[in-house]
This record gives C-alpha cells, sequence and structure tokens, in this order.
C-alpha cells in the first residue's frame, strides 16, 4: 500500500489553519500540525483523530527545529507545508504605553516563524519531489492598515520573502504559493462587525491554485486588490488603511 501524502500545518487548531487540517484530511493526507495552546491541541485531536499535534511557538527557532527533526524522523517526505500561524494585534504609536509593548512580537511570530518553519521542513519537501508551500499572508501585506502597523509590516515582508523562496526552490520543483486573503471569520476577528470570508472558502481556493502552481491567491473581495493598487494607488492604500 502506497503511503498517503504528507502536509505539515502550522497554527492548525484554530481559524484558517484548522480549515486546512480538515480539507487536507478530507483529501487522505497525513497530516501533522502546531499550535501554541495545548488545550485547542487535544480538542483538535478529538475532533479529527489522526491528525498529529505539537505544541510548538513557531517564534522560538530551536522549539521549531525540535518539532521539524521530530516530524521528519517519522515523515521523510513533506508534500506540503503550510505556514500559516501568526498573529494581529492593533497597536497605535501615539499611546502613552507604547513602552510598555512588546511591539516586535509579531515580527517573531508571522514572519520569524515562517522562516523557521520553512527552513525546517526543507529537507523533508526536497525529498518529496515535487512540494508545496502554501504561505498565509494578508491584503494587508500589500497595502498597509493604519490600525496595525506591525502586523502589516510583517505580512509586507511575508509577501516579499514569498517571491524570493518562490524563485530560489524552483528549480528544486517546490511551488510557493501565497494566499492574501481580507477578513476571515475566525475566533481572532470576532469583535469586528464587518464583513468576513469563511475560512472554509479560503482553504478551497488556496489549495486549489496550490495544486496548479499559482503564485498568489486573493480570495473574495482581496480579488480586487492588485489591480487597484496598480490603477488607483491612492484610493486602494486609503480604503485599506481605514479597513
Amino acid at each position: 500500500m502506497t503511503d498517503p501524502p504528507v502536509a505539515v500545518v502550522s497554527g492548525g487548531s484554530s481559524g484558517i489553519g484548522k480549515a486546512f487540517v480538515a480539507a487536507l484530511r478530507a483529501r487522505g493526507y497525513a497530516v501533522v500540525t502546531c499550535a501554541r495552546e495545548t488545550a485547542k491541541l487535544k480538542r483538535l485531536e478529538a475532533e479529527y483523530p489522526g491528525v498529529e499535534c505539537h505544541p510548538v511557538d513557531v517564534s522560538d527557532a530551536s522549539a521549531v527545529r525540535t518539532f521539524s527533526n521530530a516530524v521528519l524522523s517519522a515523515h521523510p517526505r513533506i508534500d506540503v507545508l503550510i505556514s500559516n500561524a501568526g498573529g494581529m494585534r492593533e497597536i497605535d504609536f501615539t499611546s502613552d504605553n507604547l513602552q510598555s509593548l512588546d511591539l516586535t512580537a509579531e515580527i517573531r511570530s508571522n514572519l520569524d516563524g515562517a522562516i523557521h518553519l520553512i527552513s525546517g521542513f526543507l529537507p523533508g519537501l526536497k525529498r518529496a519531489g515535487r512540494a508545496s508551500i502554501i504561505i498565509v499572508s494578508s491584503g494587508y501585506g500589500l497595502a498597509p492598515a493604519t490600525r496595525a502597523p506591525v502586523y502589516s509590516a510583517s505580512k509586507a515582508a511575508l509577501h516579499s520573502l514569498s517571491k524570493s523562496l518562490r524563485r530560489q526552490l524552483a528549480p528544486l520543483n517546490i511551488t510557493v504559493t501565497e494566499v492574501a486573503p481580507p477578513v476571515v471569520d475566525t475566533p481572532a476577528v470576532a469583535h469586528r462587525d464587518v464583513p468576513k470570508l469563511p475560512a472554509k472558502d479560503v482553504v478551497e481556493k488556496t489549495l486549489l491554485a496550490a495544486s496548479k502552481g499559482v503564485k498568489e491567491v486573493y480570495p473574495g473581495t482581496a480579488r480586487f486588490l492588485p489591480l487597484l493598487l496598480r490603477v488607483a494607488p491612492s484610493f486602494a492604500e486609503n480604503l485599506v488603511a481605514k479597513s
């Protein structure tokens, strides 16, 4: 019997990551995921028996190295790697308590985390012969949100990272697909009264695109952003800035 393809998903205990776990499992993949909160991982294991769950903070390079080594010892070949883990805060640089905040937390989780994850699993991706990396970015990586400057900066860096890695890894038959969704219906944005795209829709569109080697995916209303930034950049940036 042929072994099933293997997918690794970071931040798979909720939101977009959990939707990726569900979709890949339904497609017959052996799914491995990680997240910071052990309680959420236990609930995920109960909901999706057979999914391998590891408590990992992707901003910790040593922890990701331990995680990737453990997974690769059991699954030498990795067919799909999804860098999804991260977070978003609304930081006001005009506030008086600025110095009391950990201002670079999103850089470590969103950007550093992706770098640690991808570098850790590259040996397995190379062994697959043909593999896919999916990087969950954001429309704020193209045009920043005023309310979330550090988050936007981290996603802009991910956009740049995706482009560079795509060129570097192409000779190894490893494709890199960046998905930049609009506001998605996840627990992280439950407090916001705005239109939200279902996580399942984002995931289905992204997996289809990645299977075809598509470079960038803009689900929902985000599909208008690249064109708007070309034809009316000031209007587009002002529109996103207020979102």
